[in-house]
């Protein structure tokens, strides 16, 4: 790991997460955080162009434009003494997301303890149905279990089928994110503990299909891995998350306001001169 980008990560999360608590500084903590976020996915870059995945290289690339034009937002809020409601939402979900997932990621006792049950849960629900598989041991990639100092995908391969299960394999990053946004929309607890109820349980029991159906498609020779795993597992998933981007929708108003307030930053303006309109 490059130590100026671990710093980039850690610094602009920080910085995020304390423009989300503070009211002090807020705008310039915030600001500062996703201008140092972005560099950070621009150091990620390059992994990715090794391995020819131009897709994940080029959202990792227009991360760095993205958080600049969200901290400049930042500034504009600063400029017009402004705080809309939005602008919170974005920093909190983006720095507690980013935490979460960001400790495991970066752990090794974390991530393989994450992959090592996703892989366990995985077997027995494959074993349900008549297989006889078993998770294996964790493979760290030549990693301490203190803190990731390789790039190698840390994994737990699955005895009879030569299928690994990696962290990208668990639902953690859509599991985080969308309870950190939840957790950030200012609205009802009951509404936010009622979503958070709806979200986990149902990402985790249809990430453990998703790797069941990957396995069963490649196993029985149905599909090869490539379009088990990258066509129809990932069309499960989206569809799955829009099921349930749609139900939080009905379920808490705000979380769809703040949406669309996102989208409408394109057209933002200061509220005077909404108000003199």
């Amino acid at each position: 790991m490059d130590l100026a980008f671990e710093i980039f990560l850690w610094a602009g999360i920080g910085l995020l997460f304390l423009g989300y608590l503070w009211h002090n500084n807020k705008h310039l903590h915030r600001s500062a955080g996703y201008i140092l976020f972005g560099l950070f996915w621009i150091g990620e870059v390059p992994g990715y162009l090794e391995i020819n995945d131009y897709f994940n290289a080029a959202l990792t690339f227009l991360a760095l434009p993205v958080f600049i034009y969200l901290a400049y937002h930042e500034y504009l809020s600063k400029k017009w003494d402004e705080d809309p409601e939005v602008m919170r939402f974005l920093a909190g979900g983006i720095s507690i997301a980013s935490i979460v997932y960001f400790s495991v990621h970066r752990i090794p006792f974390f991530t393989g303890w994450l992959i090592k049950i996703v892989t366990e849960h995985t077997v027995w629900l494959m074993n349900l149905f008549g297989y006889e598989l078993s998770a294996g041991a964790i493979d760290y990639s030549g990693n301490s279990i203190f803190y990731r100092t390789t790039s190698g995908s840390i994994n737990v391969p699955i005895d009879g089928v030569n299928i690994r299960i990696i962290l990208a394999c668990t639902g953690l990053q859509a599991m985080a994110v969308a309870a950190s946004f939840v957790y950030s929309t200012v609205t009802e607890k009951i509404k936010k503990v009622k979503s958070l109820a709806l979200l986990i349980p149902t990402i985790y029991i249809a990430n453990l299909i998703r790797n069941a159906l990957v396995i069963y498609l490649t196993k029985e020779g149905i599909y090869s891995f490539e379009i088990a795993h990258n066509q129809i597992a990932k069309t499960f998933s989206v569809i799955v998350l829009i099921i349930l981007l749609i139900a939080i929708f009905e379920m808490m108003p705000k979380f769809h306001e703040n949406i669309m307030g996102t989208i409408n930053l394109l057209k933002r303006e200061p509220n005077h001169q909404k108000q003199q309109e």
